[in-house]
């Protein structure tokens, strides 16, 4: 997740406040199979009205990836902005290049690309 955000400068992390979600990843921590409805020891949870997302069972990272993808693709567009299945890394010389493809494509791979 750390190459795939803009991180904020240290003067923003001071006046940042509250989070607007919280993501809460217990990879090695198995759901319980017992509660209702759960049938298996993996579960990825968005609560819009928690504000969380909450990931058990799995060390697969793209969950975290995929969750912000789902948060940003019903938030953005209500906001006037179109979200698009896309990456994009900004050369040396301010060049940007984006990447469009489906999911298991290569793009994050070639976007954290630092050449």
């Amino acid at each position: 997740m750390h190459n795939m955000l803009i991180r904020p400068t240290e003067e923003e992390l001071a006046n940042f406040g509250d989070p607007d979600f919280t993501i809460f990843n217990a990879g090695e921590f198995p759901a319980n199979r017992y509660t209702e409805g759960m049938t298996s020891s993996t579960s990825v949870s968005l609560s819009f009205a928690r504000r969380e997302l909450v990931i058990l069972g799995t060390q697969y990272a793209g969950e975290m990836k995929k969750g912000l993808f789902t948060l940003f693709n019903y938030l953005m567009p209500k906001q006037g902005v179109l979200s698009m299945h896309a990456s994009a890394n900004e050369g040396k010389d301010g060049d940007v290049s984006i990447f469009f493809g489906l999911s298991g494509t290569g793009k994050t791979t070639l976007s954290s690309d630092p050449e």
